[in-house]
């Protein structure tokens, strides 16, 4: 066979490819979704009382989420910093969508009193704030709300914190 189509065949078994991953992520998509709507009373339960009862339950929960850690600001002494966090709710949207809404303490970081990103990941149509830094200092976390990308590894982060926040706070000390 000669170069030429080798390369045609090869594109065709990656097309073929392409179209079966991109059939199983709509599936596995939908199931997270059923799984998201079981789950939403409970988590409104859970975020209802730590509104009402908890301080600084965000950020001991995510000072305590090493998967998280590489995402965090860091303060000026190098530290990493979770002080900014009053409130995370991250959700799965019909539609092959997601949506994460952060409320924020005062902080050196950004203005902003809350971010949003709203992301439908088969329409590639992302709405979502825009960050007010303050200064020089930037993190994932907080830029995560104002790219233009579906970033889902981040998203996939912070679901796994939101969901879990509550093992993640009672590791605290």
């Amino acid at each position: 066979m000669q170069d030429a189509e080798i390369c045609r065949l090869l594109d065709e078994i990656q097309s073929d490819i392409d179209g079966e991953h991109e059939a199983f992520a709509r599936r596995d998509f939908e199931c997270k979704l059923e799984h998201h709507r079981n789950i939403k009373p409970l988590l409104g339960k859970k975020d209802g009382l730590v509104r009402r009862a908890v301080e600084c339950y965000w950020a001991r929960a995510l000072a305590n989420y090493r998967p998280g850690a590489a995402l965090l600001p860091v303060d000026a002494l190098g530290r990493p910093d979770t002080r900014w966090l009053r409130s995370l709710e991250v959700d799965y949207l019909p539609e092959y969508g997601y949506r994460v809404h952060m409320e924020l303490n005062e902080n050196e970081f950004v203005q902003n009193t809350a971010l949003t990103k709203k992301a439908y990941l088969g329409r590639r149509d992302v709405e979502r704030s825009g960050v007010r830094w303050k200064g020089d200092l930037r993190c994932a976390v907080l830029g995560f709300s104002e790219t233009d990308t579906q970033d889902l590894d981040i998203f996939d982060i912070l679901y796994e914190l939101y969901v879990n926040s509550a093992f993640y706070f009672l590791k605290s000390p």
